[in-house]
């Protein structure tokens, strides 16, 4: 592992089980490792200062959801691995309450510790880097200039950023229960139509103009890119990208104008 040290947190109720487990990690292939071990009551304790954990073992009797939340209290946060003799009950129950793995004493050897750790260390990790996707992407969605919005395949809105909540002038709640033609200009409903028509046809990303009408009944020329979205390898929704054309304008020549020149 390089440099990198593996530090682990053991939660522990006897000296015998905390020599054992450092045993089997000592003759794991993990390499070097820091473990800091503390009893249960401790984890509540106002002096105590413990590094950040990679991984969490636990090695108690004590009730899983207490001893869970006195770890999470204690503001350590690293997916928990729990030990145990028991092989029903116990294991389903660690897991209820948030264990990332259940590992049984009886026959356990350093290669399978081995595996769990780096296993849940692996999940946690790619959650954290999804986790912060999902932050990047919120961020860009709601810092834009583009109207952003979702909807499922039959128009019903799932989603708006805050431009297109300014835009249009709904509050978001009230745009999710909405679909999306009851936006649309009654003249441009069966355009809208046929394009989400043409994209479930053709799986391809689609652009089209579109009149949409705001919470106090001003007109919005607006142009739209379309994609769907999937999910299972199944289109379940389309996501659309707009921008602002033209707004407050008297409708019928430049919607028609504009419509005319649709291909």
């Amino acid at each position: 592992m390089g440099e990198w040290q593996l530090k682990i947190l053991l939660v522990y109720d006897g000296f015998e089980s905390r020599d054992w487990i450092f045993g089997l990690l000592s003759q794991s292939d993990l390499g070097a490792f820091q473990m800091d071990c503390v009893k249960p009551y401790q984890l509540s304790l106002p002096w105590l200062n413990l590094s950040t954990p990679h991984v969490c073992l636990i090695d108690s009797a004590i009730d899983k959801a207490t001893l869970f939340g006195r770890i999470r209290a204690a503001g350590i946060c690293a997916p928990i691995i729990v030990l145990t003799s028991e092989s029903g009950f116990d294991v389903l129950d660690a897991l209820h309450h948030g264990a990332a793995d259940c590992l049984i004493k009886l026959n356990l050897i350093p290669a399978n510790l081995e595996e769990s750790i780096c296993a849940v260390i692996d999940q946690a990790r790619a959650a954290e880097l999804q986790a912060e996707h999902e932050r990047l992407y919120l961020s860009l969605v709601e810092n834009t200039t583009n109207l952003i919005f979702t909807h499922d395949l039959d128009g019903r809105c799932t989603s708006i950023n805050r431009v297109g909540e300014e835009d249009l002038g709904y509050q978001c709640e009230e745009i999710l229960k909405m679909n999306f033609q009851e936006l649309i200009a009654p003249e441009y409903v069966d355009l809208y139509q046929l394009t989400m028509k043409a994209m479930l046809e053709c799986r391809k990303p689609m652009h089209v103009e579109l009149v949409l009408i705001t919470r106090d009944g001003q007109p919005l020329l607006v142009t739209l890119n379309y994609h769907l979205i999937y999910q299972d390898g199944a289109p379940t929704g389309v996501q659309a990208i707009g921008q602002v054309i033209a707004s407050g304008l008297p409708m019928p020549g430049l919607v028609w104008e504009r419509r005319s020149a649709q291909p």
